[in-house]
């Protein structure tokens, strides 16, 4: 295992890893931080400030600069943020200006921490530092390479307590597997739902305490990512997406298990699972972002158009989800840079569905929801104009589709149904892959929203012809679904299905109806969820995504009621 974590610590980034793992690392030591690093801030020299006790048991002020890889002599003292300057910066700034005076007679000692070694050009140079620069009983200096971090990471995060041997077994074998494009990720699910198990994870087999909670959040952070940066390495960035998704639905329905929404020290753990999922969602953006601005991009991996619609349809959700999720969370944090950043994703989104003609046609009535999380992006990042244009294709695409038997969104969200129907099909019986559709009424209400009122009525037409024995229906969250929405697909175990559903003739009476659903239905508010409450409102959108749960109709339904408000269409 400390095998494993030295070679994570190797591919870790300076700013918003290394440095978010060693604060957890300190806690977990009995050491506890008060400064972490801060982006923009001036913060002389020091990354990490600390109070906590040494090997001999005094209490002691722990000041950490931190670097990533090996340190030289080019890094030692020749270039934009070396490691000279930084430790003269806190032994002239810092010690003189920045230490509070309940810290002030407490012993010094300045940490040099990295994930790499002092390389031997080096070695020189920091002793000549230290012997001229500590004091006695006063100030000490120490550096942490790699293989100290590694072995501080196993024996207070991974320890047998902390990461049981069945655990690391766990994730043993996903580390193995992550590579593999059709690996599952069930091993680190498995991983998950051990250390998440806090009713009998505590002292004998009872209860665990907060406390216990707390460090088992920052432990699984570190199995993810460890994890994340494994499948960087093999080139599958969307596995580590998949894995730190699933943590963070997870680990919030254990948190709101516990009752543990406000808890500091859970949340401040949890906190840095959402800084790992933004970080992942991130890279994968870049990674695959030049695909999306090339004529059929993604066509180029996927010759069949089976697999392209399924990929396609997969990125746009993807790609949806991760606009919402840094756009709320933005907003939530006041991160205008990040805001501001969600603009590129929207360009993106639209290049992706504008070079892939496929996007017009969904070829799984589940793919709704992808559809649907893009066009909740697109409005909320003012594409109307781009979302009616989608409109307007997919209610073409779905209406020749529907009437001649082929490249229609099947009910059964079966592959090999999806084969069988394009390889044989006029001798299947077509009535079996299209007794329920949640992808044409959600269409119908979103063209009425959008006021294209033409191609509303074209799928007016299709109930009225083809789609006669088609169950239209749309799916509501209860109060049951915040129970459930974390774990798995919730509309199997909680809300209420609108079925089946007769479309009004004309957009203009759909756009009334919507109004009346809002006005005077059970189901008439949004539900608010426990993550909206606490300000994670993107974890619903992650959670439909991600589960296959439909997005709550709501969502677009007061997009109607906002506009008609207004008096202007969206």
């Amino acid at each position: 295992m400390r095998l494993i974590v030295r070679e994570y610590l190797g591919m870790l980034r300076e700013s918003g890893e290394f440095d978010s793992l060693i604060p957890d690392l300190l806690l977990s030591m009995g050491i506890v931080p008060f400064s972490r690093p801060q982006i923009g801030v001036r913060q002389a020299g020091v990354d990490v400030a600390a109070v906590g006790n040494d090997e001999a048991g005094t209490l002691t002020l722990w000041l950490f600069v931190l670097k990533r890889g090996d340190v030289g002599r080019r890094e030692w003292d020749g270039q934009p943020q070396a490691v000279r300057p930084s430790l003269n910066e806190v032994r002239d700034v810092y010690l003189h200006s920045h230490v509070d005076s309940q810290h002030s007679t407490l012993p010094v000692k300045i940490v040099l921490a990295t994930t790499g070694d002092l390389k031997q050009e080096a070695e020189g140079n920091w002793s000549g530092y230290v012997n001229e620069n500590s004091v006695p009983g006063r100030r000490q200096y120490e550096f942490w390479n790699g293989d100290k971090v590694a072995n501080l990471v196993e024996r207070h995060l991974l320890d047998e307590y902390a990461l049981p041997q069945e655990a690391r077994s766990e994730l043993r074998r996903a580390l193995a597997l992550v590579g593999e494009p059709d690996y599952d990720l069930q091993h680190f699910h498995m991983l998950l739902s051990q250390l998440l198990a806090w009713e009998k994870s505590g002292a004998n087999g009872g209860q665990a305490t907060d406390k216990q909670c707390a460090k088992s959040l920052v432990t699984i952070s570190v199995a993810l990512g460890i994890l994340c940066r494994w499948a960087a390495t093999d080139g599958n960035l969307r596995n580590g997406l998949l894995a730190s998704e699933r943590t963070l639905l997870w680990a919030w329905q254990a948190i709101l298990k516990r009752s543990l929404t406000e808890n500091e020290d859970v949340l401040q753990a949890y906190f840095r699972l959402i800084g790992i999922y933004m970080n992942m969602t991130t890279e994968y953006f870049n990674k695959l972002q030049p695909h999306f601005h090339v004529q059929d991009g993604i066509g180029q991996y996927y010759p069949e158009w089976v697999l392209l619609t399924e990929q396609v349809f997969e990125q746009i959700g993807l790609i949806s989800s991760i606009g919402l999720s840094h756009l709320l969370w933005g907003v939530a944090t006041r991160d205008e840079e990040r805001v501001r950043g969600t603009q590129t994703v929207a360009e993106s989104l639209v290049a992706l569905i504008k070079n892939h003609r496929c996007s017009g046609s969904p070829c799984y009535d589940s793919q709704v929801i992808d559809i649907t999380l893009a066009l909740l992006f697109l409005n909320y990042m003012n594409r109307a104009e781009f979302a009616r244009e989608w409109i307007r294709e997919m209610t073409g695409r779905l209406t020749f589709g529907f009437r001649v038997g082929r490249w229609f969104p099947i009910s059964t969200d079966s592959f090999d149904d999806l084969v069988d129907l394009e390889v044989n099909g006029k001798d299947i019986d077509l009535s079996k892959l299209k007794e329920t559709s949640w992808t044409v009424p959600t269409i119908a209400q979103w063209a009425a929203i959008l006021h294209e009122d033409e191609a509303y009525t074209g799928l007016v037409g299709l109930q009225e012809n083809v789609l006669k024995q088609t169950c239209f229906q749309l799916w509501y969250p209860d109060e049951d679904t915040n129970g459930v929405v974390y774990s798995g697909p919730a509309q199997f175990e909680s809300g209420v299905s609108e079925a089946p559903i007769v479309l009004p003739p004309t957009a203009e009476e759909m756009r009334r109806n919507i109004g009346r659903t809002r006005a005077e239905s059970p189901v008439r508010s949004r539900v608010r969820s426990s993550a909206t409450e606490a300000g994670l409102a993107f974890l619903d959108f992650v959670a439909c995504r991600h589960f296959k749960t439909p997005v709550d109709p709501a969502c677009w339904q007061l997009l109607n009621v906002e506009a008609s408000s207004a008096g202007d269409p969206v």
